[in-house]
């Protein structure tokens, strides 16, 4: 996976929460290591969370073109990965990006 890549999922998804929560919603973005040295990359907020229909591509209720989450599931998807959304302990949304490391090749680690 190319580093742009990542990058773009992760501007995607900080950007919802920029985009879809009011001004001044708590968010905490987490990395941790995920199994075999892949990663596992956690957006959470207190914002209103979305239902199952926002989740499709193409459908926002900010304006947007809702392709942010499309674009973070095909990236997670590439790596032989995938991405899970859900509600957060307290409510808002919690969205989990798992990547799989290569095979073979230059790790992300310590480029992040």
């Amino acid at each position: 996976m190319a580093v742009d890549e990542l990058a773009a999922a992760l501007d995607a998804l900080l950007g919802n929460v920029f985009a879809h929560t009011p001004d001044g919603t708590g968010f905490a973005v987490t990395l941790d290591p995920g199994a075999g040295g892949g990663a596992v990359l956690t957006v959470a907020d207190d914002g209103p969370g979305m239902s199952a229909d926002q989740v499709r591509r193409g459908a926002s209720r900010g304006g947007s073109t809702g392709l942010g989450l499309d674009i973070a599931r095909r990236v997670a998807q590439s790596s032989g990965g995938r991405l899970d959304l859900a509600t957060g302990p307290t409510g808002g949304a919690r969205v989990t990006l798992e990547l799989v490391p290569p095979a073979a090749g230059p790790s992300l680690e310590g480029r992040l």
